[in-house]
């Protein structure tokens, strides 16, 4: 008797033979650079809920207002290089991440407040496995995450003590007040544009084999995977901090652009679809696109508001129709090189 290709889960939902449960939706991406422009859509995507704005965009400006307000040292003290402020930055970000990272743990894994329903993967985080540290996946997720913190911190002490110097260009609201909210809503599409080619180059077989694989150990993701990286993607992967030094920018704009760049993995790596409270309530995530690049690695390098995976040939939407396609340009790519 042939296997049913289907189970029926403890939330009825369809999971295939490994575990899997998909949504059902094809993998969104948003419409700003679509030809011909459409403006209905850009407007659900910009104001929508889900969408552009909100919840994210709104959620990050609160947590990087009151970072700013209250959890900053003075400009003035950042004009010279000390250990005391340095501290206070790296002290704030990690207890940033720590709130952040492990909200979302503590809901989703540690006390499965929505269980498995529209988890993506059927498993939980691994334990006793010798391919992480401490033989387990969480422990080695959260190690490597505080690793990410002090380069995020370095590249925003140091962008800090250049604004105090004036050696890079600055804007302030009151100067320049289009310009201030545009490079706001700007810094999410840089961000993306710049993980995209970072992440295309540590794919790259030497760079993968010495330095990305670490962070594909995760193939069933949690949010604390997000960050679990090899120092030297790491350095890497912050570097978008660095367009701070050519771009007129102030303060806000750099401290979004690096608090997205720490916290966003939490939530592309949370490895649920929505975030479900109780029986009428959810707020959908959507980052099954992610969640496929960890299952098959070589699609779905960047993220849905920069189309560059669609660009370039390597967008999987999550149909039957993109599996098979991409199955048979990995049995092409398989033949090719065994016969080279």
């Amino acid at each position: 008797m042939a296997r049913p290709k289907f189970t029926i889960d403890e939330h009825g939902q369809e999971r295939d033979r490994r575990g899997e449960w998909r949504s059902g939706r094809p993998v969104y991406l948003e419409p700003f650079l679509d030809w011909p422009t459409n403006w209905i859509r850009i407007r659900g995507a910009l104001f929508g809920f889900p969408s552009f704005f909100f919840p994210w965009f709104v959620i990050y400006m609160a947590v990087i207002g009151v970072s700013y307000a209250f959890f900053t040292p003075e400009m003035s003290r950042m004009a010279t290089v000390s250990p005391d402020w340095i501290a206070e930055i790296v002290a704030r970000n990690a207890v940033i991440l720590t709130l952040w990272n492990g909200a979302f743990h503590l809901w989703f894994y540690k006390f499965k407040m929505q269980g498995r329903q529209k988890k993506y993967s059927g498993k939980w985080m691994a334990e006793n496995s010798s391919i992480f540290l401490f033989k387990d996946q969480v422990y080695d997720n959260v190690f490597w995450s505080y690793m990410g913190v002090l380069f995020w911190s370095a590249y925003e002490c140091g962008l800090w003590w250049a604004y105090a110097n004036d050696l890079i260009p600055y804007v302030s609201f009151e100067s320049n007040p289009v310009w201030f909210v545009v490079l706001m809503l700007l810094v999410p599409f840089w961000r993306n544009f710049h993980f995209y080619w970072i992440h295309r180059l540590i794919h790259w077989k030497p760079l993968y084999d010495s330095v990305h694989y670490l962070h594909h150990k995760n193939v069933n993701v949690g949010p604390w995977s997000g960050m679990a990286m090899h120092p030297v993607e790491h350095l890497l992967y912050f570097s978008c901090m660095l367009i701070h030094l050519v771009i007129p920018s102030h303060p806000l704009h750099m401290m979004f652009n690096g608090f997205q760049t720490g916290l966003g993995p939490a939530v592309s790596h949370s490895g649920f679809d929505e975030i479900v409270f109780g029986d009428t309530v959810s707020v959908r995530n959507d980052r099954y696109m992610h969640y496929l690049h960890h299952r098959y690695h070589n699609v779905n390098f960047g993220e849905y508001n920069f189309p560059l995976d669609k660009w370039f040939g390597s967008f999987h939407d999550g149909t039957p129709e993109a599996h098979e396609h991409f199955r048979k340009v990995h049995t092409e790519r398989i033949r090719a090189q065994e016969a080279s």
